[in-house]
């Protein structure tokens, strides 16, 4: 009798997890576990009575609608701010703002359709939560490289892959060359492969590209499976003295959105910024106020169609202008 009892409190557990946090159907839950739709209907309702799952009323912020409107008036994008509490952890928002991102991404994705990735935390954190849909003859392709022989990156690149091709029950391509190259010849013969202009090919074809932004600090980039391909202080000072303040796909790019003239770009396995302009719908999600100063730059560039961003990062956003100036935003008025 316990271990049924346990295993009702599992089945309730993982039901309600489907149900409340990645939005799947009564109906999808119950084909998933083999059960009838009455039955996940019971275990719901089963957890709620038993203290499993807690609901809050959250309504939202006064100032959501004000703070969109002025994202998408300011940078010409949709804007999709999601609402958090001040109490919340940077883990916290992170998260919400991932299965905002996954809602965002299945309003826009369909049949027929391929859709780009660039891979990282962020899209970890999507590919974890990414509700299945039924989508046919669809394809997923990586924007930048998966890995290199002297560092970890591949599993991790592959894993976010896998998860997005099975979701979408989806054609994946992964771009066959490390992230970052020793020499630009080297970079330039890869390239000529016909595998690798293939891969290309295809991410030219994406009709969706999904994707969050690595930040630079000092001529330092963000990540710490970038540290981990062998950079040096010579590559550092080199994104410092080119203005380098973030990159999308490892490519990088300055405080304009402009990417002309990076010199680093020559040996990195990331696309051409003007390739990625070029596809229809351009999902990015931001979480976090590290990624102020590389989220103005891709707007600027026009590197974003689509922008999911927690609602406190988007307020440190509209808070600063390009020139560091205060914005108050009240009842949808700048002051």
């Amino acid at each position: 009798m316990p271990h049924r009892d346990d295993s009702k409190v599992e089945d309730a557990i993982h039901a309600s997890q489907r149900y409340y946090i990645q939005d799947a159907t009564m109906d999808a839950i119950a084909q998933e576990m083999r059960v009838s739709r009455s039955t996940v209907s019971r275990l719901i309702s089963f957890a709620r009575e038993a203290g499993l799952v807690e609901i809050r009323i959250m309504p939202p912020s006064a100032y959501a609608d004000a703070i969109e409107r002025e994202l998408s008036d300011r940078y010409r994008v949709r804007a999709h701010v999601v609402h958090v509490r001040d109490t919340m952890t940077p883990v916290e928002r992170h998260q919400r703002t991932a299965s905002h991102a996954t809602r965002v991404l299945n309003s826009i994705f369909n049949s027929d359709m391929v859709l780009a990735l660039a891979w990282g935390t962020m899209l970890r954190e999507i590919s974890d939560v990414l509700m299945a849909r039924m989508v046919t003859n669809c394809r997923v392709v990586l924007l930048n490289g998966v890995g290199n022989s002297r560092a970890l990156g591949e599993h991790y690149s592959s894993a976010i892959l896998t998860a997005f091709g099975t979701a979408y029950n989806a054609y994946i391509r992964r771009l066959p060359v490390p992230v970052f190259l020793d020499r630009e010849d080297t970079r330039d013969i890869l390239f000529a492969e016909r595998a690798v202009r293939a891969v290309v090919d295809l991410q030219k074809d994406a009709d969706v590209a999904l994707f969050s932004l690595g930040h630079v600090d000092n001529g330092v980039p963000s990540s710490p499976y970038r540290a981990g391909y062998f950079l040096d202080q010579q590559d550092y000072r080199s994104l410092e003295e080119d203005g380098v303040v973030g990159d999308l796909a490892t490519t990088f790019f300055r405080a304009d959105g402009t990417s002309e003239g990076v010199r680093m770009n020559r040996r990195t396995s990331g696309p051409d910024l003007d390739l990625v302009r070029a596809i229809p719908h351009r999902i990015c999600a931001v979480s976090g106020n590290h990624k102020i100063s590389a989220l103005r730059g891709a707007l600027l560039g026009e590197l974003v169609t689509d922008l999911v961003i927690d609602e406190t990062t988007a307020r440190e956003l509209l808070g600063e202008t390009a020139h560091g100036a205060a914005v108050d935003v009240v009842d949808g008025a700048r002051t």
